[in-house]
């Protein structure tokens, strides 16, 4: 595949912020190419189905990266508990570059600053990324869509929670939450709320019936209006902040237990909650290593043994320290890995308790969908970087894959393509709808 070619496939990394893909693969003589087949957020299981039915793409997505960057060696961070995946994969590497590498079951083995340790023994700099150690870290499912070779219009994720029938399906970019709730067998949303994404970082939908699923979405997990999780997750910054007021002791349990402060890096959320308790919304030097922050959710969904929000005042304060021009690249130092952090790990097992989500702990098969979707409603942002602009018109007839929205020149970006064949119905600075004739 030519590397010129890989800006036209509207590849975004698909278990984030939506990082094109492009600009990775622009990097060159890369020590360690890393895979994050971790999946450490609990109940999602798409990595896992597509490593074990989409395996050739994978590894050609895989092997066209390293060859893209050239690569030295290329490391799978898989939960070595998949210990049957691991003997399957093992079997099927097609390239002596690769190799498996075998991890913890703990939260969060799959953040980035994790895996490049693992892997390399390397910390990334203050205010650094992988590259700066000479590593490129990738996603499952954005490299089966590099192997696919094609345009991406479908998107990979677990459906589950307090659904019928929990599963992992393929689906059309741009369906609405409801349509793609309906294929696990919830049809009545009354009382429950959706989380999009993982239990720890993923973000409430707002409304099921408009929202759609995107090139990031990576679950949908059903959960009741009471249960814990949704309950803080439904919180805002002024209550989490009279809470943080009112009732942190500064045990300093989150600090202690932080993935990112066990790692070496100056982050201290018993500062952020101690700001909060003394000056408005964090607005103090005293909490700005919350810069650092990598807002995990292991310090407030775990920790905390009060149940208080250590997160979401680091997050107040890290949005205030960044908004005043602070960078963590500044600060001055090196990080040095803790000499506990192998015993104070949080295990998967004590964060399914934790967050009362035993009940909901099912296997998610992969299935194939037979439903055919009707309409489509592609945002023209799913990625870091400039909206793409459209470049169809309502009232056109597109084919699935076609290009309809492109990167501005000399922007960040990546393309849009229609999911569904179809006439453009409706085009706004936000979406492009697409309806079947």
């Amino acid at each position: 595949m030519a590397e010129n070619s890989f800006s036209q496939l509207g590849l975004v990394g698909c278990g984030g912020a939506g990082f094109p893909t492009q600009v990775k693969l622009t990097a060159n003589n890369v020590e360690a190419l890393i895979v994050n087949a971790a999946e450490c957020e609990p109940l999602l299981h798409k990595d896992k189905e597509i490593l074990k039915h989409c395996t050739a793409d994978f590894f050609k997505g895989l092997v066209t990266s390293i060859d893209a960057t050239r690569a030295k060696a290329a490391h799978i961070g898989i939960k070595k508990k998949y210990s049957e995946l691991i003997a399957y994969l093992e079997k099927a590497i097609p390239d002596k570059r690769i190799k498996l590498l075998p991890l913890g079951d703990f939260y969060p083995a799959g953040d980035e600053y994790e895996l490049v340790y693992e892997a390399t023994g390397k910390l990334i700099p203050y205010g650094g990324i992988p590259l700066n150690v000479g590593c490129v870290v990738m996603n499952v499912e954005t490299l089966l869509n590099l192997g696919r070779n094609k345009p991406v219009t479908t998107k990979f994720l677990t459906i589950t929670g307090q659904v019928p029938h929990p599963c992992t399906v393929e689906i059309p970019i741009g369906i609405t939450i409801r349509e793609a709730l309906s294929i696990a067998g919830l049809t009545k949303l009354d009382g429950l709320k959706i989380i999009d994404g993982g239990p720890m970082m993923g973000k409430l939908v707002a409304d099921p019936e408009i929202d759609v699923v995107s090139k990031t979405c990576g679950g949908l997990i059903a959960l009741p209006v009471e249960h814990i999780l949704i309950q803080k997750m439904t919180r805002g910054d002024h209550k989490n902040s009279r809470i943080a007021r009112s009732a942190c002791d500064q045990c300093t349990d989150c600090s202690e237990l932080c993935p990112r402060a066990l790692l070496g890096y100056p982050i201290r959320p018993h500062k952020a909650m101690r700001t909060a308790q003394l000056t408005p919304y964090a607005k103090s030097d005293y909490a700005i290593d919350s810069v650092f922050c990598s807002e995990c959710g292991l310090c407030s969904l775990f920790s905390c043994p009060e149940d208080l929000p250590p997160r979401e005042m680091c997050m107040i304060s890290k949005r205030f320290h960044l908004g005043k021009g602070v960078k963590p690249a500044e600060f001055a130092g090196q990080p040095q890995v803790h000499p506990m952090r192998n015993a104070r790990r949080v295990s998967i097992e004590r964060l399914f308790k934790k967050l009362a989500l035993l009940d909901y702990n099912h296997k998610a098969p992969l299935q194939q969908v037979t439903q055919r979707f009707e309409k489509v409603t592609l945002p023209l942002k799913m990625h870091i970087g400039a909206p793409v602009t459209p470049i169809v018109k309502v009232g056109d007839q597109v084919k699935v894959g076609q290009l309809i929205g492109a990167v501005p020149e000399g922007k960040l970006g990546a393309a849009l393509h229609a999911s569904i064949s179809g006439k453009v119905t409706a085009l706004t600075d936000r979406a492009i709808t697409i309806a079947r004739d």
